[in-house]
């Protein structure tokens, strides 16, 4: 949801809904998070979700559904008062759960009765100053609570990893995985008129994260991915990438789409090594099912 929001440009306004270095920070936590997790299973020391975590992806949830509501209604209704009613409704509904469960003597759950107050406070703002301040509110808090959630993650796994130092190999792939990776599938964003390029940056990121949920499934049984063929299906993708963005910058090679083709290339290594990785490890896998 939020990859194309960093590319659509806000009505009436200058810039997109997301800045891309706010996508890419998001995308980094995310993935440099599923990385350590991978490493904390091989020790036996399983990653804990923090509270804050699940807050995190709750208001992640509904912050991209009021982000394509403000858009539309403003594409749609620009002067008029449409997109404050229809997030007024969304606001009301879980507000109303939660009243509702109070009248009938039950304690409704602390992410519940935040979650309802967030969006009742975001609609609040939306209405009394306008998108103009409730939608870059909304985009700041978003990317403060995902970095600021990783922390915990991150304490976590200097517990486990600072007694059982994994070593320059574990150091690298944390660097290319968690980092590198995210960063240069996403540095495209933005640069490239020709219709489905961002889908295949989706595509790519899309395959990498299931990559890396399989992997926390590996390391919970004491399996690991070949380090060799991550590490060269990493580099390549790094590659690609970062040649689609020089060939863009510098102009290189003009009408040869040639940038776009680094791009499909970064998606089918992802591809193939997704493919690769589910179907050598399938019994794995079919085995939680």
């Amino acid at each position: 949801c939020f990859i194309p929001l960093a590319e659509r440009p806000v009505p009436g306004q200058s810039g997109t809904v997301f800045a891309l270095w706010m996508v890419i920070l998001m995308f980094c936590r995310d993935f440099l998070v599923t990385s350590l997790r991978t490493s904390l299973s091989m020790r036996d020391a399983p990653m804990r979700t923090s509270v804050l975590a699940k807050f995190k992806t709750a208001i992640q949830m509904a912050a991209a559904c009021y982000l394509l509501a403000a858009l539309i209604g403003q594409m749609a209704d620009p002067e008029g008062w449409t997109v404050n009613i229809v997030m007024a409704v969304a606001a009301a509904i879980p507000t109303t759960w939660v009243l509702t469960r109070l009248i009938q003597g039950r304690t409704p759950g602390k992410r519940s009765i935040t979650m309802a107050a967030l969006t009742s406070l975001y609609v609040a703002v939306q209405i009394l100053f306008g998108p103009a301040v409730a939608m870059p509110l909304l985009v700041y808090g978003v990317v403060a609570i995902t970095v600021v959630s990783g922390f915990s993650y991150l304490v976590d796994a200097w517990s486990a990893i600072k007694g059982r130092p994994g070593g320059v190999r574990e150091a690298f792939r944390f660097i290319l995985e968690g980092l590198l990776v995210p960063t240069a599938l996403l540095l495209p964003l933005g640069r490239f008129e020709t219709t489905g390029m961002s889908a295949l940056i989706i595509l790519a990121i899309t395959l990498e994260l299931a990559t890396g949920g399989l992997a926390n499934l590996l390391a919970s049984k004491k399996v690991l991915m070949r380090f060799r063929l991550v590490a060269l299906k990493s580099i390549l993708e790094v590659l690609f990438a970062g040649a689609a963005v020089v060939i863009h910058e510098f102009d290189l090679l003009p009408g040869w789409f040639a940038g776009e083709l680094c791009i499909a290339a970064a998606a089918a290594v992802a591809l193939v090594h997704a493919a690769a990785s589910f179907i050598r490890h399938r019994r794995i896998y079919l085995d939680q099912l």
